[in-house]
């Protein structure tokens, strides 16, 4: 049996050919490590079976290229380890290839993309996903495999005895096996990456591509790559680099004769990103939870790892990747002393902000934690009881006030999440004046460039049942199919693929986007005249936080723009110039006018900008290529939206929850009858 594992493309298909491997001054993003892969096969070699790992997400290959390395391999079985929704139409591109090249192999598809799996089953060539954690159900997939070699030989009932596994039954009807047995805590190991080598130099004809998995710290500071729609597409961990954690400005402006020393000494050095734990203890409901529950690595095995970053590939910083680190506060602190212990650095990018206290927060800095990244979301209760977040503003203002006190970064101006079902103007405007607050509290200016995250709808999530119970999602495959094509698409920050869950009309949510980081400014300017008895010292802070503030990120921009669009047309250097200006002059608006009258003008500009995205983008003869102009044949929906009526019935943060609208919205809807309107139930529900 010659077992192939692959990681899958995330994105639309003309986006994914342009390879992550190796790092260079066009591509300096270092790549995603297939961990999923990783994972499945330690487990797959404790238990006798040996197998390939070709690394088609970073190594992005052209047909031509997969189809030469395909028939190189010659697999009988492929697992396609398809990390998120994104993953869909290169799941189907690639299932093509292999299909029409070995008609009779098994495909396997793993990953979160399997909460759509009736979707992946009756639409591409898979012939099995394994929903949930993938190692034990693949493993009982292989020892199955052993006797049926082949798709043609099927032993339903064999299959069915596997838990984790969607499939086609014996009348092409969608079926579940249940959800996937998990490992135990203390049999979760660390990969190993050089599993990864053979594969590069297979498929990517170089073996030493593996070290560009890890970031040089002296490359950190790189020019962000061109995006068509906005200006912000790095994530906040990028940003967080950019702004010279590690570089001489950084060091110079901020940091201790210490900290200056270390910067010197580790500028080779590179950076890893790792996990310390899986799952997380909360069910935010835009969020579909691929782990159920939470498990921690074991201290030991964080231990070897770190050593082994260190000395094979020169580590000496660790990015802690984890959905929720803290909330197991025994291996937070043992993971500190390690840390300390082996000379690193390190920080930590998903941590629930009441899961720290400020001495949880002490304890890590002075155990070498540089920056700590917390999931805010909202600056609106009612938006984080609808997100079922389980926390308050006031916890997050208390943790980010606490992380300024200890003198540990973080993140006071990022991780908002605007959209979601229950979303007005005024818990946006909320939003964005929290944001501000925090802002002004850590000594930050008012240049809050990032932007709100958009709610997306994820399979699997409460947040996508309920699109599909008001009607903006159809259920049938082709319309399900549809919504994951163009979500491959989705840019986060943009209204174009943006599926409407509220309910205002789009206009108004457009003019939400627009109107978020003005309105955080406006209630930055006004927290200072507030904050200050004294005129002088009113005017001076304005100055020097406000408008000195804004009049050098216009020069910087228009440095940068500058050489970056040197050799573009005039009409592209014109477009970006203008948004800059536009973006400058908006902000000097909310400065000198009255709310009233800025927030109108900024209005006026949001129309301006929708009317011109339809013009561009809206395609009139073929499908809709972006969830913005894509129809809804909404119908009938009975009382299944969560209006301003219903939130004001609740009494409970639990009861404004969108996953208690939702169980409410199931009672009034048609009952699952047949067994296979049972499963696809099951599969919306999630763990």
């Amino acid at each position: 049996m010659k077992i192939l594992l692959c990681s899958v493309p995330h994105g639309s298909l003309e986006h994914t050919l342009t390879p992550q491997l190796p790092l260079n001054e066009r591509n300096p993003k270092p790549p995603d490590m297939p961990v999923g892969v990783l994972r499945v096969q330690i487990w797959m070699e404790k238990n006798g079976y040996t197998s390939e790992i070709y690394d088609i997400n970073n190594l992005r290959p052209s047909d031509e290229e997969l189809i030469k390395n395909f028939k190189q391999v010659k697999p009988t079985v492929v697992g396609l380890s398809a990390l998120l929704t994104h993953c869909y139409p290169n799941v189907k591109r690639i299932s093509k290839i292999l299909r029409e090249l070995f008609p009779d192999i098994w495909i396997v598809v793993g990953g979160n993309l399997t909460a759509s799996a009736n979707v992946v089953l009756y639409k591409t060539e898979a012939d099995i996903c394994v929903v949930g954690d993938g190692e034990i159900p693949f493993l009982k997939l292989l020892d199955y495999f052993k006797s049926h070699p082949t798709n043609q030989q099927i032993d339903y009932s064999a299959l069915y005895q596997i838990k984790g596994l969607a499939l086609l039954d014996e009348n092409n009807k969608f079926k579940i096996t249940g959800y996937a047995e998990q490992l135990a805590a203390s049999e979760i190991e660390f990969p190993d990456y050089d599993k990864l080598k053979p594969g590069l130099q297979k498929f990517g004809g170089n073996s030493e591509l593996i070290h560009d998995f890890f970031e040089p710290i002296k490359n950190l500071q790189y020019k962000q790559a061109e995006s068509s729609d906005n200006e912000y597409d790095r994530s906040d961990v990028e940003r967080l680099l950019s702004k010279k954690v590690f570089t001489n400005e950084y060091v110079q402006a901020e940091s201790s004769g210490e900290e200056i020393n270390s910067y010197k000494k580790n500028l080779n050095n590179k950076i890893a990103r790792i996990f310390s734990s899986i799952g997380c203890v909360a069910r935010c409901t835009f969020c579909q939870r691929a782990h159920k529950g939470y498990s921690v690595y074991k201290s030991s095995f964080i231990e070897n790892h770190i050593i082994e970053l260190k000395k094979k590939y020169n580590v000496k910083c660790f990015q802690l990747i984890d959905e929720n680190f803290g909330s197991n506060k025994k291996q937070s602190y043992e993971i500190s002393q390690l840390m300390k212990k082996n000379d690193v650095f390190w920080f930590a990018t998903g941590v629930r902000p009441s899961s720290v206290t400020y001495e949880d927060l002490k304890f890590y800095k002075e155990h070498n934690m540089i920056y700590i990244k917390f999931g805010i979301e909202s600056g609106s209760q009612r938006m984080l009881d609808v997100m079922e977040k389980k926390y308050t503003t006031k916890d997050v203002y208390k943790a980010i006030s606490n992380c300024k006190k200890i003198g540990l970064k973080t993140n006071p101006g990022s991780g908002y999440v605007i959209g979601m079902p229950g979303e007005t103007r005024d818990t946006v405007v909320q939003t964005a004046e929290h944001m501000a607050s925090i802002s002004l509290m850590v000594g930050n200016n008012w240049i809050m460039n990032n932007p709100p995250f958009l709610a997306m709808a994820i399979p699997g999530s409460p947040l996508y049942e309920y699109c599909q119970q008001i009607g903006v999602i159809g259920k049938t495959l082709n319309e399900e199919e549809d919504y994951l094509i163009r979500t491959s698409r989705h840019r986060t920050v943009h209204i174009l693929n943006y599926i409407n869950k509220t309910n205002s009309n789009i206009k108004e949510v457009n003019y939400w986007v627009c109107l978020f980081p003005y309105a955080a400014k406006k209630a930055y300017v006004n927290l200072i005249i507030n904050n200050n008895k004294s005129i002088k010292n009113k005017l001076l802070q304005i100055y020097k936080q406000c408008i000195r503030s804004e009049f050098n990120k216009l020069i910087a921009d228009f440095r940068e723009k500058k050489e970056f669009y040197k050799d573009k047309k005039l009409s592209q250097k014109m477009k970006w110039y203008t948004h800059l200006s536009t973006n400058f002059l908006l902000s000097l608006n909310v400065l000198f006018l009255p709310k009233t009258v800025s927030f109108l003008i900024i209005r006026m500009y949001a129309n301006v900008k929708l009317y011109y995205i339809n013009k561009i983008h809206r395609t009139n003869k073929d499908k809709q290529k972006y969830n913005l102009f894509a129809d809804h044949d909404v119908g009938p929906t009975g009382n299944f939206r969560l209006t301003e009526n219903r939130i004001a019935k609740t009494n409970r943060p639990i009861e404004r929850s969108l996953r208690n609208i939702v169980m409410e919205n199931r009672k009034q809807m048609k009952p699952a009858i047949t067994d296979e309107e049972k499963w696809l139930q099951i599969l919306a529900q999630g763990q």
